[in-house]
């Protein structure tokens, strides 16, 4: 009976060890973005759990997709349009319609230019 209780520890600690770990947030490819991105600007629904891409696009450049200046601290709408527009564009799947070329559109108009 006394070997249960630091059995049941271990398992608990390595169990809570792998749930912190796998928690990680990851850079999503372009593609991911690209769906979760059209999906909150009205074109499709989510493919899932789109919150780390969609934090992705809020997060200050180099980890994420958001450009600012630090002197004085400024976000910069055109640099930041054009690194996710180019981010983005690297899906292959982006542009190769003219439908998703529109909603790539839709997509770098409602929130290429946002913070």
């Amino acid at each position: 009976m006394k070997l249960r209780t630091p059995l049941a520890a271990l398992s608990l600690a390595l169990g809570i060890a792998s749930v912190n770990t796998s928690a990680q947030a990851q850079v999503p490819d372009p593609c991911t973005l690209y769906l979760c991105m059209a999906s909150i600007s009205g074109q499709g629904t989510p493919p899932g759990n789109c919150s780390s891409a969609i934090a992705y696009w809020h997060i200050p450049a180099p980890g994420g997709l958001a450009i600012y200046s630090y002197n004085p601290a400024k976000f910069l709408s055109q640099p930041s349009y054009n690194y996710r527009k180019q981010y983005m564009n690297s899906c292959s799947g982006a542009t190769n319609t003219p439908n998703n070329s529109n909603i790539f559109d839709t997509i770098t108009n409602q929130w290429g230019d946002k913070e």
